[in-house]
């Protein structure tokens, strides 16, 4: 289909009736809560993770979630991940995706696994595991992974987003409602082109690609930090999860977008975790993947920006 964001749209179509509910962790990008509720009505339910768990998935909370709704008599319909995560950076495990999918499948759950950031792994030391590359699946007829092109190839503009799935009905459903999301065939054609170069696509692009990504992330992680900006650590992805409670008089959705104006006013822009649904005001989402030059005008910003908020919040503590 033409993109993701057309991907979700068709499945909570095909997968959703008004009010089903839709589970996924947060913080997470903020399109995952339109996208399904935009056509099909659900009511996408957050999954608040912790900051001070560093934001880690926890399979009981999960469990718990899906059990108060259940018990209040509505439909846990879909569970939404990605992997790896926008915006924590996180790659999870094929133990803890293998658990998930079990408590999934205990419920008659859907699975959604977004992999769309699945060549965009920056730390060395990180395998990435797809969901696909697995053995065997608790529940395949309830499991779908999408990707697509837009963030491993930089082209957001191609417009192509994909959707595996084995499940007869819902690939059904897909068909017809693919007639309203189709990708031209020239487009088409192209990306087979791109991706039948398997040794540009193995051997060059994607290695180059990931130590691009390396290098930016710790030369932005090292700027931030000297500013007293405190970085949460992520393996892949092209943003940075940071907090900047330090630099609030009270960690409230106030001050956070106070401070985001502020940087805005400054001439950049960082989405501040209120758009991204984090339960801890004081987070912001930095894209880091950007020409050198841009990424330092874009740290000597913020740096600015902080220095001149950090003296504005002494003279208000006198």
């Amino acid at each position: 289909m033409n993109g993701l964001t057309a991907c979700l749209d068709a499945l909570s179509h095909t997968l959703c009736d008004p009010g089903d509910v839709v589970i996924t962790p947060t913080p997470v990008y903020g399109r995952i809560f339109t996208n399904f509720y935009d056509r099909a009505g659900a009511t996408v339910v957050p999954l608040p993770c912790q900051e001070m768990e560093n934001f880690a998935l926890k399979e009981e909370d999960l469990k718990s979630l899906i059990k108060q709704y259940l018990d209040d008599g509505q439909r846990v319909r879909v569970f939404v991940l990605l992997h790896p995560h926008n915006p924590l950076g996180h790659v999870y495990s094929t133990e803890q995706l293998r658990n998930i999918m079990k408590i999934c499948a205990q419920y008659k759950i859907h699975i959604v696994i977004d992999e769309i950031y699945a060549f965009s792994i920056h730390d060395r030391s990180t395998h990435f595991n797809s969901v696909l590359g697995m053995e065997s699946l608790p529940d395949p007829q309830r499991t779908h992974v999408l990707w697509g092109f837009s963030k491993d190839f930089s082209i957001p503009g191609f417009r192509i987003g994909v959707i595996h799935s084995t499940n007869p009905w819902v690939l059904s459903c897909l068909r017809t409602l693919s007639h309203y999301h189709s990708s031209p065939p020239l487009t088409q054609h192209a990306a087979a082109s791109l991706l039948s170069d398997v040794e540009w696509c193995d051997d060059f692009y994607v290695p180059t690609n990931k130590n691009k990504l390396a290098a930016a992330y710790k030369k932005a992680c090292e700027y931030l930090e000297a500013s007293g900006v405190k970085v949460h650590k992520t393996v892949a992805g092209i943003f940075l999860w940071v907090n900047m409670q330090a630099f609030l008089d009270e960690c409230n959705e106030e001050n956070e977008m106070a401070l985001f104006m502020m940087f805005l006013k400054g001439g950049v822009c960082l989405l501040p975790g209120k758009k991204l649904y984090c339960a801890h005001p004081g987070w912001y989402r930095i894209v880091f993947s950007v020409k050198e030059n841009v990424l330092e005008e874009g740290l000597t910003r913020i740096q600015a920006v902080l220095s001149k908020w950090k003296k504005s919040k002494e003279s208000r503590s006198r």
